[in-house]
């Protein structure tokens, strides 16, 4: 029968080796897991794009791909690596670890990305370790910037996660045959091994980092590859066991030689601790001295520590080096909180002995590291916190509160005996989000105009401070020691961050005034550190503390110009500083990069200098020497409980340490 329209005759093969093509066809389609990849890799080197260009580089791109080049690499080298492998052993279970492996890259190339999108630079192994540890203190610096974000774009990401999770999942359970092509894979391996090595020459050669700054140290490297390399044996933080045991003073341990009591009495000592503070914004060393007036009052009529450094930019570890004058431990946790048998010797617990009693008070959260352990191991008798006041309506941002509201309490407090007193109190408003009380002003839009209204509410609090002190009777003997915990970065790479320990970071104002025992107006312009407070008072009250072993010292003296001052920043592989004079050092240890710069002629340090080898030596020795020996060692199982200061559980158990308000 013929057939219509001209058909043609079925042939029974036809189908069969269609079938077959297409099987073919869909082994060379992309895999799953170097879709993953590739996603990972774009999503890291455009986070990049956006990190370069905050920078306003005159070539944006030569930045870009100088500083994408070890991304490119990486990648590369991991392809290279699956594809080798498919190569020698094509099977499923090996398709399945490849593809976990990806979904991890992929996984640290978001959280890498929005990390260095908020903090302009690229997240650090001891970051996550430090998140993962305590995690309900972090979410709070978190929230803001999801709550920031467009509800669709939160709803249609979390809706693409999950959808994307499923495919994965169903890869995983389901993973398509790698196939019988090894030499095809194996020709990729080469081509991804062959990239590499071109970037890391040719790519690399042609884009040098002349002129970048801090750009270099900060994004030039694969993130995830530090990750990898700080996963092997002996380069994690916490993998310290070849450390020295760091002996810390206890209660009675210290040689402190105190006087007869002076005529008068003991003065009381009023300490306070400016949150975010720099030497730069506080306007002191200018001739207008206009940023805070009541600071640059109290220097006039005291004494003015005009180049006074922080060890560590962060505040817990200010409280540690002001109260102790020793170093804090420069790990990324919060060792200072962790309960211990017996306190620390410290600036309370010293006084303590000629009969001062002792508190502490701020308006942030004392669930934030575990605040309340720190003073009870500081030998604290009273601590208060934000939580204390028990009115929401004085809370401003995540972590701040109304400073002022804290000043009648800390007062009743400082007049409820009649025995001399150490009263430490610390500022929160200047800290981000840089919120002040709707009475003091508008909520300002630019965030650097937010910030110096905060410094500028910081000062008016302090003004509130001296004008109570005179009407309660106190001023004319109390000694009002006033510094900065930290400073605070407005570079526009920085985001706002102190991971680098520039010295508006690092550099803070300190002034002590006590009328009629320091001459008025003095300024100071030997090198100070906050490590020198507790020797500084001590000393002037008449102590001897030449046997007392402390690392600081009486700044009062005048000392060396010369003095080497270490600082750093608080986590993992985040660089550190050495200033000597008007000379300064940053060293990344990541990279071993060594920048110097000179003070004098580079106040604002944006023209690193070229070290030599020898130069470079010494310093990375020093700091490296220095940051090890600041360790102290837990007992890695032991667990503590303890109720402090009449509110508050405190928990720890090893290096993590918890705080719980109970009204």
């Amino acid at each position: 029968m013929a057939r219509s329209g001209g058909e043609k005759p079925c042939d029974p093969g036809t189908t069969a080796e269609t079938a077959q093509r297409a099987s073919r066809a869909r082994k060379y389609w992309p895999r799953v897991e170097l879709v993953v990849l590739a996603c990972a890799f774009v999503v890291t080197i455009l986070a990049k794009l956006v990190a370069v260009r905050a920078y306003q580089p005159v070539s944006l791109l030569s930045w870009w791909v100088s500083v994408a080049v070890g991304d490119v690499a990486f990648f590369a080298t991991v392809a290279a690596a699956a594809s080798f492998a498919y190569a020698v052993l094509p099977r499923r279970w090996l398709a399945r670890i490849v593809l976990l492996a990806a979904v991890s890259i992929l996984g640290w190339s978001l959280a890498n990305a929005a990390w260095l999108y908020v903090t302009g630079v690229q997240l650090q192994p001891g970051v996550i370790f430090v998140i993962l540890k305590h995690p309900a203190e972090f979410w709070p610096t978190v929230s803001p910037h999801v709550t920031r974000m467009p509800l669709p774009l939160v709803v249609g990401g979390c809706l693409a996660g999950l959808g994307a999770l499923a495919w994965v999942g169903w890869r995983l359970v389901r993973p398509r045959p790698i196939g019988e092509h090894r030499r095809g894979y194996a020709l990729v391996g080469v081509a991804g091994i062959l990239a590499a090595l071109a970037v890391l020459t040719v790519v690399k050669g042609a884009a040098p980092e002349v002129g970048m700054g801090s750009v270099g140290p900060v994004l030039s490297y694969s993130s995830h590859g530090h990750v990898l390399t700080s996963l092997l044996p002996g380069r994690l933080d916490r993998d310290l066991g070849d450390l020295p045991t760091r002996v810390v003073p206890r209660v009675g341990e210290r040689h402190v030689e105190f006087p007869a009591a002076p005529p008068g009495g003991w003065p009381n000592i009023v300490l306070v601790l400016l949150e975010s503070v720099s030497y730069q914004a506080s306007g002191l060393g200018k001739s207008s001295r206009g940023a805070m007036p009541t600071l640059s009052r109290l220097a006039a009529e005291g004494v003015e520590f005009a180049h006074t450094r922080v060890p560590v930019s962060q505040t817990g570890k200010a409280f540690w080096a002001t109260l102790t004058g020793t170093t804090p431990d420069l790990y990324h946790d919060y060792a200072e909180a962790i309960l211990v048998d017996e306190p620390y010797e410290s600036l309370a617990s010293l006084l303590r002995r000629v009969g001062y009693r002792s508190a502490f008070f701020q308006m942030s959260k004392g669930t934030f590291e575990c605040a309340p352990g720190t003073f009870a191991n500081l030998a604290f008798d009273w601590a208060w916190f934000r939580e204390n006041l028990e009115d929401p309506t004085a809370n401003l941002g995540y972590l701040s509160g109304d400073d002022f509201r804290m000043l009648d309490p800390a007062l009743e407090w400082a007049t409820n005996e009649d025995r001399p007193f150490l009263l430490m109190m610390i500022t929160s408003v200047a800290h981000d989000p840089y919120d002040v009380p709707e009475s003091f002003g508008p909520r300002l839009a630019d965030q650097r105009a937010r910030y110096h209204q905060a410094v500028r509410y910081t000062d008016a609090f302090l003004d509130e401070l001296q004008e109570r002190l005179a009407m309660l009777g106190l001023a004319d003997n109390t000694v009002l020691c006033v510094l900065g915990d930290h400073g605070e970065s407005f570079r526009p790479e920085s985001r706002h961050t102190r991971w680098v320990p520039h010295e508006e970071v690092v550099r803070v104002p300190w002034v002590l005034s006590w009328p009629g025992h320091v001459p008025a107006g003095e300024r100071c312009s030997w090198p100070c550190s906050q490590l020198d407070v507790t020797p500084t008072l001590l000393s002037l009250l008449g102590c001897d503390i030449s046997q007392a072993g402390f690392e600081g010292r009486d700044a009062l003296a005048p000392g060396s110009p010369d003095r080497p001052l270490p600082c750093s920043s608080w986590f993992e592989g985040s660089p550190m500083a050495l200033v000597e004079g008007t000379q300064k050092w940053l060293y990344w240890p990541r990279t071993g990069e060594v920048q110097f710069y000179d003070l004098a002629s580079d106040p604002d340090e944006l023209s690193p200098i070229t070290v030599d080898d020898a130069q470079r030596a010494r310093v990375a020795e020093f700091l490296t020497s220095w940051q090890r020996s600041s360790y102290i060692e837990f007992h890695a199982r032991r667990f503590r409980r303890e109720f402090l200061y009449d509110h508050w559980w405190a928990f720890s158990s090893g290096r993590y340490g918890r705080a719980y308000y109970v009204p």
